[in-house]
């Protein structure tokens, strides 16, 4: 015997719910395992095996429990003969994607391992006259392997029923999936012969025919099925024999499925009617979906803690692609999305190149593409657009092809995992990646660039780095930091001293050929140590071997020799670390010695997110600066806070603008330092920004302390600003 799963379609309110759970408890009372899936809004599917009562729906549950607390026993329910019940749920009638919340349903269930519960009989109970990609999903191979079609006589049931074998024909072919038809009967006249036309035309068995009685509404007062309340009846021997039909295709003793072979409008109208049919109606085209294996996924830290989101995953995960230098990045977006990323990461690059003379990847732009969704897809579907766009970007000569998802390809159900498919296998030779972030429905930007990173990580193929390799990949770099190019060649250089190579940076101005040698390095270098940048490292340390330095790339002298030290130590080469130390030790007291006489005795207030400031302290130390206190604001990136100096230095928790404000007054530092927001214009203070990634190396610090003994030279208020002061 197999664990068989049974779709149950049909036009709403045909009595789908009924049926379903009727069949349910027959099996039950057969002894067999049985879950039952309701994929209503109404949620209604499984009232009648839990006494009448309406269960937590599993939308309900994703809203109120965040995801690291969720548990699968919390949204299923024992029902009536130990059946397994659970209701999906959906959103106010009116607003959302009741669709959606179908995926979100399956994507969660599968996520809490329902897959590792051996279910004899899987039923799903869809609503079928929705034309909606997330109704669908039942429907796909890696679900149902038999349908059922409810249907009474009356014409827009049966419209329904051929409908929905137009989308089993979509998804599935000529492959036999159809179970039959079942027919619950209005009382209608000539309905069982509208009924026994239709299911000649479409060559499917009628596999049960339930009389129009009361006994179901007697059922229904009561709270539970015909099959508990009435088992003797004729109405409960039906869904015995619907059961029966269940158990032979799930012990394959005959051959009872059959393909989908739906009528056209006008032979449907001409069999079920018998009138020549009028008009035609547009059919929506759902195709099978593919998903990728890839390592477990990582939350960020809004989406764990149920924070405002800051940016969107579509955003995070266009950040991470366009780095790859050789490899195009589809964007299936509306214009808007494109116009916010591609904006973000041009400026960005001009800037750097502006402020920094970095050179300036004049690639970007060729390997970005759009679909540029507009309403028709919005509506229809963008899957043609799709697959027109991944088509001229091979076209340009690009082998490899990321496609990242915005909110409407999710929300519409676009199939882009089955798009990729089909395009690559009519192009031999071009790997077509999706990326479905779906925009901000998977969460922020932060979460984007985590699962980027898990998708990337799952095309590696294992190590084969030699003995004797002295190579690093450097792991998690910020591409929104300016100087991160000539951070990095200071890095770069340092471990050139030391005799060792660079072999990937992860993800950051690459090749995709460097990303399958990632594993052939010695060692990986962390860039921070942030919520993100451990989901990173949580990602690879699960499907590669190459371990981890336990220290982050470094800011100032005392964190540069203490990395240099531990990376030369994992090669075997400290007594060259030494020697570099020493030659650096020599340069960095020159310039505290000459900047010491402007800066000794100043007093500095530190406003910052809750992270590392351990370098300006060092700093201040060396240059005989006093830090009077570190404030730390809220951040949407972390909320853990450690330092050497917490003991010597005070620090304030959750520090506000009007706290700063405060301190400003009554302190009167020389110096306030901070990450955001900017000073207040009554502050009257003397400020500098602390970039998040204020560069790497024994020196980096050290120029930044050259800014502040510029930024002191001034008064704290330039005259201009109280121009006009006192006039009214």
């Amino acid at each position: 015997m197999i664990c068989i799963r049974i779709a149950v379609y049909g036009k709403g309110g045909i009595g789908k719910s009924t049926i379903s759970a009727n069949v349910s408890a027959a099996l039950a009372q057969d002894g067999l395992r049985v879950m039952q899936i309701g994929c209503d809004p109404k949620h209604d599917s499984t009232r009648l095996l839990i006494g009448g009562e309406v269960p937590t729906t599993v939308l309900e549950y994703i809203k109120n429990v965040l995801p690291e607390d969720r548990r699968l026993e919390e949204i299923v329910f024992k029902g009536y003969g130990a059946v397994a019940c659970v209701e999906a749920g959906g959103p106010e009638p009116g607003v959302g994607c009741a669709g959606r919340g179908i995926i979100t349903t399956f994507e969660l269930l599968e996520s809490l391992g329902i897959k590792s519960y051996s279910f004899d009989v899987s039923i799903y109970d869809v609503l079928g006259d929705v034309v909606c990609g997330g109704f669908a999903v039942p429907v796909r191979d890696e679900y149902a392997d038999a349908v059922f079609i409810v249907t009474s006589g009356e014409y827009l049931s049966l419209y329904a029923a051929n409908n929905i074998l137009r989308g089993i024909q979509n998804f599935t072919g000529q492959t036999c999936k159809v179970a039959g038809i079942i027919h619950n009967a209005r009382g209608l006249e000539e309905e069982d012969d509208r009924v026994t036309r239709f299911a000649r035309a479409v060559r499917l068995p009628i596999v049960a025919s339930i009389p129009r009685s009361e006994i179901f509404a007697n059922a229904e007062k009561e709270g539970c099925t015909v099959i508990e309340r009435y088992p003797a009846s004729p109405e409960a021997s039906i869904f015995r024999q619907i059961a029966g039909h269940i158990e032979n295709i799930r012990s394959a003793r005959s051959p009872v499925l059959y393909p989908a072979l739906p009528l056209s409008d006008k032979k449907l109208e001409e069999i079920v009617l018998q009138r020549e049919a009028r008009g035609t109606v547009q059919k929506y085209d759902f195709s099978s979906f593919c998903v990728r294996e890839a390592p477990g996924r990582h939350l960020s830290g809004s989406v764990k803690s149920k924070r405002p989101l800051i940016g969107c995953a579509f955003a995070g995960a266009v950040s991470v692609t366009a780095q790859i230098t050789d490899v195009a990045t589809i964007m299936h977006c509306p214009r808007s999305c494109l116009l916010m990323i591609c904006e973000k990461l041009l400026d960005t690059e001009q800037r750097s190149a502006t402020i920094f003379g970095q050179p300036y990847d004049p690639g970007l732009v060729n390997r970005l593409l759009s679909t540029d969704m507009t309403d028709e897809e919005f509506i229809f579907g963008g899957e043609r657009i799709l697959a027109e766009t991944i088509e001229s970007a091979i076209k340009k000569g690009f082998t490899h092809i990321f496609v990242v998802t915005a909110c409407p390809p999710g929300i519409v159900g676009d199939n882009v995992g089955n798009v990729a498919k089909k395009v690559s296998e009519q192009y031999p030779g071009v790997q077509v990646i999706p990326v479905p972030v779906d925009g901000n429905l998977t969460g922020d930007f932060a979460q984007g660039v985590l699962d980027t990173y898990r998708m990337v990580a799952g095309l590696m193929p294992e190590s084969k780095r030699v003995k004797e390799c002295t190579s690093v990949n450097i792991v998690a770099e910020k591409w929104l930091a300016l100087n991160d190019e000539e951070s990095i060649g200071v890095v770069e250089g340092l471990l050139e001293r030391l005799g060792v190579t660079v072999n990937c940076r992860f993800l950051r101005k690459c090749s995709f050929g460097s990303l399958l040698d990632f594993n052939n390095a010695a060692l990986n270098l962390p860039a921070d140590n942030d919520d993100a940048s451990e989901g990173i490292r949580k990602t690879l340390t699960s499907v590669s071997g190459v371990p981890f330095l336990d220290r982050t790339l470094p800011v100032g002298f005392g964190e540069t020799e203490a990395w240099l030290m531990a990376v030369a130590e994992f090669f075997g080469r400290e007594a060259l670390a030494n020697e570099i130390i020493a030659e650096e030790r020599d340069e960095y007291n020159r310039r505290i010695e000459r900047l010491r006489p402007h800066l000794e005795g100043k007093t500095v207030l530190i406003s910052t997110y809750p992270r590392s400031v351990d370098w300006i302290c060092d700093l201040a130390e060396d240059l005989k600066m006093s830090i009077v206190k570190i404030g730390l604001t809220y951040s949407p990136i972390s909320e853990s806070f450690a330092s050497r100096h917490a003991g010597t230095i005070p620090v304030e928790k959750n520090y506000t603008v009007d706290m700063r404000s405060e301190d400003i007054r009554t302190i009167r530092p020389d110096l306030v330092l901070y990450t955001y927001p900017v000073l207040k214009p009554h502050d009257q203070a003397r400020g500098a920004h602390i970039p998040y990634c204020p560069g790497f190396g024994f020196h980096a610090a050290v120029e930044r302390a050259e800014l502040w003994s510029r930024l002191l030279k001034l008064p704290a208020t330039e005259g201009w600003k109280k121009d006009g002061e006192g006039i009214l």
